[in-house]
């Protein structure tokens, strides 16, 4: 599904977060990382699945506006209405910088590596990619396209511990700046 965002701005700050898996990993929505983006004053929040259940997504939208809020499905994202509101993925542009959005697939070894093989990413046009699904955060750089995945606020997984994480990213015509913060 391609997105159309139009802005008046010069520059956008996006809160991004992904795998919030709420009530099955935590009954609580992180409220640090919403007063952050309330606090930095955040102009779009990009959620990318597992919300798990809608009234997750429902959140994000009351204490936003549902136009600020830009999410995709995740892979346990079972919930019908999240089924019927949101899609698989969303590409679109902002200042000129074609960005896909996904959950992503597999498991989180070698999941940039996955994302380009299986999305054809070397023989298309996006300069940005940001996923989740593998609660690992990632900010990296790969054949000119920046991935960048912003981890999971939920901080226990079941095979393994990991760091709770979310992200933002400041963009304009000139400059992409990603950053993941650490809880």
């Amino acid at each position: 599904m391609f997105l159309v965002i139009t802005t008046d701005k010069k520059e956008l700050l996006i809160g991004v977060l992904s795998d919030t898996h709420i009530p099955h990993r935590t009954t609580i929505f992180p409220e640090i990382v919403l007063e952050d983006f309330k606090k930095r004053n955040v102009d779009h929040v990009f959620h990318l699945g597992d919300f798990t259940e809608y009234k997750v997504y429902k959140r994000l939208v009351d204490e936003f506006g549902k136009e600020k809020i830009i999410a995709v499905l995740g892979n346990m994202d079972f919930d019908s209405k999240l089924k019927e509101t949101l899609p698989e993925k969303l590409e679109f542009e902002l200042f000129g910088h074609k960005i896909l959005m996904l959950h992503g697939m597999g498991g989180p070894n070698i999941i940039v590596k996955r994302l380009i093989k299986k999305l054809d990413l070397l023989n298309s046009d996006y300069n940005i990619v940001i996923f989740g699904h593998t609660h690992r955060p990632v900010n990296e750089i790969h054949h000119d396209i920046l991935f960048l995945n912003p981890g999971t606020t939920t901080p226990i997984d079941n095979k393994f511990t990991v760091i709770s994480s979310y992200g933002y990213l400041r963009i304009s015509k000139n400059k992409i700046e990603p950053e993941i913060i650490y809880l």
